[in-house]
């Protein structure tokens, strides 16, 4: 069994399980400057994850829910009411999630909610409020799970997660997404600590803007942090992975 792993940009991944279904995260797809790919191809889709209420991260949510009729949504309280003052859907398409939240979504495909040291916001006649930001660990199939650790620090418990779920796939991220802004959650020499603390085959560095140079230096320490594990970061460049095994898409 294979399943497929599409990056475009931003922190947004399509995963596509060997038997078809597709799990898509953090889905900032139209006024994602490194991606000019058609919210349209993303009209099948099964699950969406939204990992905070960030435009960044929430991106298309409304849209994708709106036009993926089988759709379910999985994400904070915030993020949910977000999404309904734009499209209602009905109670059973969406799912409120906390810290150490797990559910089985199918016979197949398993979710943890997981810690992210970073925020969510969320302003309501004027008030901010804030609220908090996950990481998801997907058992996307059997001998296949991803870690998407959404926006956050660096922190002690990713060794923790290695331990207790074993990824095999995960995202990181490495820089602020716009420029000019310096680095609030991750810069590269982090992240690559990140990678050795969780132990993945793949990782695919992300949230970094146009131009940067944060993926060279990324590479540069996972060299002598990580250099066991296999980067993945080209935007809109499919790849495979099957348990032990990594392929391109041709």
């Amino acid at each position: 069994m294979a399943v497929k792993f599409t990056f475009y940009g931003a922190m947004c991944v399509l995963v596509e399980r060997s038997d078809g279904k597709k799990l898509l995260f953090d889905p900032y797809i139209t006024e994602n400057p490194q991606t000019d790919v058609s919210l349209d191809i993303f009209n099948d889709i099964d699950y969406l994850f939204v990992t905070h209420n960030a435009g960044d991260h929430f991106g298309d949510s409304d849209v994708i829910m709106q036009n993926a009729s089988k759709a379910i949504l999985i994400s904070g309280k915030d993020v949910n009411r977000h999404v309904q003052k734009l499209v209602k859907l009905p109670r059973d398409r969406w799912f409120g999630t906390i810290y150490g939240d797990t559910r089985a979504l199918d016979d197949v495909t398993t979710y943890h909610t997981v810690n992210a040291i970073h925020r969510s916001k969320e302003t309501t006649n004027g008030a901010e409020a804030s609220h908090p930001a996950f990481g998801f660990i997907v058992e996307v199939e059997p001998g296949v799970t991803y870690y998407h650790v959404g926006d956050t620090c660096l922190f002690s418990d990713m060794k923790m997660y290695r331990e207790l779920y074993h990824p095999n796939v995960m995202t990181v991220g490495i820089s602020s997404f716009k420029a000019p802004y310096p680095p609030c959650e991750m810069p590269p020499r982090e992240a690559a600590y990140a990678v050795s603390y969780v132990g993945p085959d793949v990782v695919i560095p992300t949230h970094y803007p146009v131009g940067s140079k944060a993926p060279e230096e990324f590479k540069k320490h996972m060299e002598t942090l990580a250099p066991q594990v296999t980067i993945k970061g080209d935007i809109e460049k499919p790849f495979l992975y099957i348990p032990s095994r990594v392929e391109d898409v041709i």
